[in-house]
């Protein structure tokens, strides 16, 4: 059963480094041929200090976290049964774009948490998870969105 208590709580914090050449294999990994992610000489001629951040890129943060699995630390600690727990939307907004050498620091709140029953039966809980990524004087430069959904 849902731990209602965890709703608006922060759960995580730990900085998250924006370094070149993590971006560079990301971009490799999604198969994004873009120059703007891997070459810093043509970042720069259009503007940028470095390669930019690719927009999915965020959802790297679990390689810095302190804990092996944030996701399923999240879900335990929520009381979720993590076998009847899946993914639902995830919505990823920049304030800004995010260059190679920034060095980010990633709060992640547990947000609404609520429940309705499902069209098949049973209980459905729905938890929003918030990334916030603080830029060095501490504005908020990304916001991830994630939905955790818990079938009944």
């Amino acid at each position: 059963m849902v731990n209602r208590n965890m709703a608006e709580t922060k759960m995580f914090e730990f900085e998250f480094p924006v370094e070149r050449g993590k971006i560079k294999e990301f971009a490799k990994a999604i198969c994004d041929p873009n120059p703007i992610y891997r070459d810093r000489e043509y970042a720069r001629k259009i503007g940028f200090k470095d390669v930019l951040m690719p927009v999915t890129f965020p959802m790297s943060l679990a390689h810095h976290a302190e804990s092996e699995n944030v996701a399923l630390e999240v879900v335990k600690r929520l009381g979720l049964d993590p076998a009847k727990t899946v993914q639902g939307d995830c919505e990823i907004v920049f304030q800004r774009p995010i260059c190679a050498g920034e060095c980010l620091r990633c709060e992640i709140h547990i947000g609404n948490i609520h429940q309705k029953e499902g069209k098949r039966g049973g209980m459905m809980t729905f938890v929003e998870v918030m990334d916030t990524f603080y830029d060095a004087e501490n504005c908020p430069v990304v916001v991830m969105r994630i939905q955790i959904i818990e079938r009944g």
